[in-house]
């Protein structure tokens, strides 16, 4: 319960500072604002701009228990302890063209050699030996004429959660979908922070 409620209040947290954070940075490459950020970096923005105003701490790239790889996002309360993996769900270019190898960044239950996916970063975490299962963070962006109706952020959180129910022996649940607009970029203009629960099955 303790975990749910953090995963929801982080996503209301991350989203209420966007709008403020975007309007300050500038990419050296891309257009305006936190859009086209890499994934470290809006992390590593977005744990800084909240870290004052919260009831928990944030910890960035804390090893695994097992002394292994990274986990994006610690979060320490007085309750409980959180690691939480982040992705970047960016499905368009800087130029508003559709971005061919996002959506298996997202959705492939495949692992890559050096890279993991939403998917596979959901059963590292699962599988991992914190006291907790833990939660997913997606950075979702979109523009705001998306003609794809099935990318909108709760279209996504839903198939999110229906795939990891397909490809694994354990399930996670939508903690928020917390959304911001008024961005300036001219293609990543708006978008929300989405939060999952890893679960045990019913």
């Amino acid at each position: 319960m303790i975990s749910s409620l953090i995963l929801e209040q982080l996503a209301e947290d991350f989203a209420s500072v966007i709008p403020a954070i975007d309007a300050e940075v500038d990419h050296d490459r891309w257009q305006a604002g936190i859009g086209p950020f890499e994934e470290e970096n809006q992390v590593e923005m977005l744990r800084d701009a909240v870290k004052a105003d919260t009831s928990y701490s944030i910890e960035t790239e804390t090893p695994y228990l097992d002394g292994g790889q990274r986990v994006d996002l610690f979060i320490e309360s007085e309750e409980t302890k959180i690691p939480v993996e982040a992705k970047l769900l960016r499905f368009r270019y800087d130029n508003g063209n559709i971005d061919p190898n996002s959506f298996a960044k997202v959705f492939s239950p495949f692992p890559e050699r050096t890279t993991s996916t939403l998917l596979t970063d959901a059963q590292k975490l699962y599988e991992a030996v914190f006291e907790e299962h833990g939660g997913l963070l997606g950075l979702y962006y979109e523009p705001v004429n998306e003609s794809y109706e099935r990318m909108s952020p709760e279209a996504v959180a839903e198939k999110f959660a229906l795939d990891v129910e397909y490809w694994y022996d354990f399930e996670v649940e939508t903690r928020n979908v917390a959304h911001f607009d008024g961005l300036r970029h001219p293609v990543h203009q708006q978008g929300a922070i989405i939060t999952w629960e890893i679960v045990d099955p019913m």
